[in-house]
């Protein structure tokens, strides 16, 4: 049986990156990915969606209020080469203690963990760059202009998309069919240029190990059969959700505690000819510590507005994302069955988050009777397998060369898109499993 240096487990932010570093070392490199490659402009159409009841001590007069926050929460990814970068919207925020106290950047600091070097050479290769004034649409402009006037600062969101290359289409959850957004698809395609090889289809369950040392994988493959792949090293990067369920049928320990989501929700109402859905989203956005708020449409907002009597088209819609730092308290187990609570530090959050949204809205000239707000939900899960809880500073397991390369090892939610910062922790990790085979 040929035994590989490395074997990738996953192919989003995490895996894509550590399957392209590698290779580009000469290493000899397996992908796993349980999906496989998918057409641009079709990603949302493989979008998973599940749905799940908070747990939560809203007073009555909380749930009269703000009725949303007794919906269940919709927790969406995707599960095909690239993962839900796929999907993403191009956001790539630094995720430093400038925004945040509690960033990403500062709980590693905390651990003594850097990966500003990793960080900087992530944002070279995704070509990052801020939104360009002279692109914005006419509601990111005038969602910039009130929140000016309130007094809150309001500046241009870091994306990784080429504008050379955009038209500024607003649809990047379909998957960019310009080419012009980066997307795990780019690092695998480099993977296997540079003599990787891949496996789609293929549902891994199990690390093995011998004396605490790794050995393989096993999984199961599109024809439901079992089938076993060796190596020196592995590196799980199967997401926040799958990685824990792999981890635990592996006999890790500590594994699937302390969830979160980055939750948030989108707050929008009834503006004549906003057209917001055709322009691109989340171009600006107003910092709040463990909040932001940015320019966001959903498909939820316009029958919330119907349902209240509201006469508009799409094209009258305006919405602002809220996504906040949600408390760490929820589990998911072996099944994949997942347990969180919406504390109240979470309620006051977006209690005052609303409120802001609320403001710059009705400065905007949106009446205040076709104003709703959709369901909440959680499109980056983090935490279920912690640096300091699961993994060490090197990113390794309990079990001697298997690493874990996505946002499992996130501590605390960082309210933040993750994606810049997953593939500075894969970059760190590529470096490392490289050191050490």
């Amino acid at each position: 049986m040929k035994i590989y240096d490395v074997i990738v487990i996953g192919t989003g932010a995490g895996g894509s990156t550590v399957a392209k570093d590698l290779s580009l070392k000469e290493r000899k490199v397996l992908i796993l990915e349980k999906g496989s490659k998918q057409k641009d402009g079709s990603y949302v159409e493989h979008m998973k969606t599940k749905k799940i009841h908070l747990k939560n001590n809203l007073s009555d007069e909380d749930r009269r209020v703000y009725e949303f926050l007794d919906y269940p929460l919709e927790l969406t990814n995707i599960e095909e080469i690239g993962g839900t970068t796929t999907a993403s919207i191009g956001n790539a925020c630094f995720s430093c203690s400038g925004c945040y106290s509690n960033s990403i950047m500062q709980q590693f600091e905390d651990k003594n963990l850097n990966i500003f070097e990793e960080l900087l050479e992530a944002s070279g290769e995704l070509n990052v760059t801020y939104f360009p004034k002279h692109l914005w649409g006419n509601s990111t402009r005038l969602i910039a202009k009130a929140g000016d006037e309130l007094g809150y600062i309001v500046e241009p969101m870091p994306k990784f998309i080429n504008f050379e290359k955009c038209n500024l289409c607003g649809k990047c959850v379909n998957g960019c069919i310009f080419g012009a957004k980066w997307d795990g698809t780019h690092f695998i395609n480099q993977a296997i240029e540079y003599g990787a090889d891949i496996v789609c289809d293929f549902n891994v369950f199990e690390i093995l190990h011998e004396n605490s040392q790794v050995v393989g994988v096993v999984g199961i493959n599109k024809n439901n059969e079992k089938h076993i792949y060796k190596a020196k090293k592995v590196v799980l990067a199967a997401g926040a959700l799958n990685t824990p369920i792999i981890l635990k049928n592996s006999g890790v320990k500590n594994v699937g505690g302390n969830i979160f989501f980055d939750i948030f929700t989108t707050i929008g109402g009834y503006l004549k000819d906003a057209n917001l859905k055709n322009e691109l989203l989340m171009g600006i956005k107003a910092e709040f510590g463990p909040y932001f708020l940015s320019p966001h449409y959903s498909m939820q907002l316009l029958p919330l507005m119907k349902k209240k009597g509201i006469e508009a088209s799409e094209k009258d819609v305006i919405g602002l994302m809220l996504k906040f730092a949600d408390t760490c308290i929820g589990t998911i187990d072996k099944e994949g069955n997942i347990e969180k609570t919406l504390t109240k530090v979470d309620i006051d959050l977006i209690k005052a988050g609303y409120q802001k949204a609320i403001n710059i809205l009705l400065k905007m000239g949106v009446p205040v009777e076709s104003i709703v707000t959709t369901s909440l939900k959680g499109a980056h899960p983090g935490g279920t397998a912690a640096i300091g809880e699961v993994v060490d500073n090197n990113f390794e397991s309990e079990i001697k060369g298997l690493y874990v390369a996505d946002a499992s090892v996130i501590p605390e939610a960082p309210g933040r898109p993750p994606i810049l910062t997953i593939v500075a922790i894969a970059k760190k990790v590529a470096k490392i499993v490289n050191q050490n085979i």
